[in-house]
């Protein structure tokens, strides 16, 4: 019988990761500093205040009990320029070897180069009583989706949202089904995001979840959550376990938003007989400097166990940095600009799997142009480069290269 050393490490800590920590910790205690800074007063109505933070945040705000049923539906449409042509290749969507022609390794979007594509779209209804229960249906399609639930069932799939919503009172509330995750700075709703395409570790972070969520609501700005979940980015269970996940979300528009999330949990399937303890923490915050300047900091830090099989024993670490800034021009343009980090040395990612001896390791940059016509149209032109310190990427000649490009015209409309 085998001892389970789920808990129990054998490696020493290394004084090379403590500026990780003291980094991390610092920028913690000055997020919440400012957190508590009241906003009363201000009347900088921002466009890009966070809807995710509306629907999900807004309980014990309303006084009224009459039913709504109400409809949403969004769009992200855009044309993809970039090195690569036809390839023959496996294709982890379709699960074969495929001659495609534009296909990108790595990113779920842009997922083709040189073609229109849409990224990804979503129609949803939603019957509420305010202080009650909130019932929500949403189906989503797209390029987004094909890359990103490619292990569900085709009956599965496609489904965005559905999910019930019940309030205790005005201080707690539970929510049970499948909907989006609160995990990465990044959302594939590009229109929430400051620009129109996420970073590396953007795919990796759990863009859906199944599971229970018990909410707390401390304060006007200060809200807390716990999540009891079927597993990393799934909605079928997956080995038996249940990983549990803890949140604290700050919503301060036109100050600061943004949360602070842990993930712990085992990710092993049921064909591997030992555990792999995963502890993830995703830390980011959107903060308004000024009426035009807007930074968004972000944090991804993984420390996962190694296997049985490994030379060593101890722990595998990922450290996935990112900052953006966003320049307000005017009311209708507005600039920014994103410099993006991953240090994968283990490749335990499976998104950014190589299978090199340095595993993934980049930098990129990504420079963006917006033009916002109306609330509910958002037109972006951008460009990105990555460099990996290995050749994972591929050129026009299909040849392996260190260095990922692409430009992108994109428009992301809701109503």
């Amino acid at each position: 019988m085998k001892t389970n050393t789920l808990f129990k490490s054998n490696c020493n800590p290394k004084l090379t990761n403590f500026p990780v920590y003291i980094l991390t910790t610092f920028f913690l205690f000055s997020i919440v500093t400012f957190a508590q800074i009241d906003t009363t007063k201000n009347n900088n109505k921002s466009f890009f205040e966070s809807k995710f933070y509306k629907e999900h945040f807004t309980f014990g705000n309303q006084d009224t009990s009459k039913p709504k049923l109400t409809f949403k539906a969004y769009a992200d449409f855009g044309y993809v320029v970039g090195p690569q042509k036809t390839n023959t290749a496996y294709d982890p969507i379709s699960r074969d070897t495929v001659t495609q022609f534009g296909r990108r390794d790595y990113t779920s979007y842009p997922l083709y180069a040189n073609q229109f594509s849409l990224a990804y779209a979503y129609v949803q209804a939603q019957y509420e009583v305010d202080n009650k229960y909130r019932l929500r249906m949403a189906y989503h399609t797209g390029h987004t989706v094909d890359a990103l639930y490619a292990e569900e069932t085709p009956s599965t799939k496609f489904i965005r949202e559905l999910s019930i919503y019940y309030h205790f009172n005005k201080k707690w509330a539970i929510e049970a089904g499948i909907f989006p995750s609160y995990f990465g700075a990044e959302l594939v709703l590009s229109k929430e995001n400051l620009h129109a395409t996420r970073a590396y570790i953007a795919d990796f972070s759990p863009d859906y979840e199944a599971g229970v969520r018990l909410y707390y609501k401390h304060n006007k700005y200060n809200n807390f959550s716990a999540m009891v979940l079927n597993g990393w980015q799934v909605m079928r269970e997956s080995n038996g376990t249940k990983p549990l996940a803890l949140g604290w979300h700050i919503n301060n528009p036109g100050k600061i938003v943004g949360d602070w999330l842990m993930f712990f949990g085992n990710e092993q399937t049921y064909n591997v007989d030992y555990r792999l303890f995963r502890h993830y923490q995703n830390i980011y915050y959107r903060i308004w400097l000024n009426k035009k300047i807007i930074i968004l900091p972000v944090i991804d830090f993984i420390i996962e166990r190694k296997p049985p099989t490994a030379e060593t024993a101890g722990w595998n670490k990922v450290f996935a940095p990112a900052f953006s800034v966003r320049y307000a021009i005017n009311q209708k343009f507005g600039v920014a600009a994103r410099w993006d980090h991953v240090n994968d040395k283990a490749n335990i990612i499976p998104e950014l799997y190589t299978g090199k001896p340095s595993g993934w390791q980049s930098n990129s940059g990504t420079l963006t142009l917006e033009y916002l016509p109306m609330p509910q149209l958002t037109i972006r032109l951008e460009g990105r480069y990555g460099v990996n310190k290995e050749a994972v990427f591929r050129n026009s000649f299909n040849d392996p290269t260190k260095v990922d490009w692409y430009g992108i015209m994109n428009m992301a409309f809701s109503f």
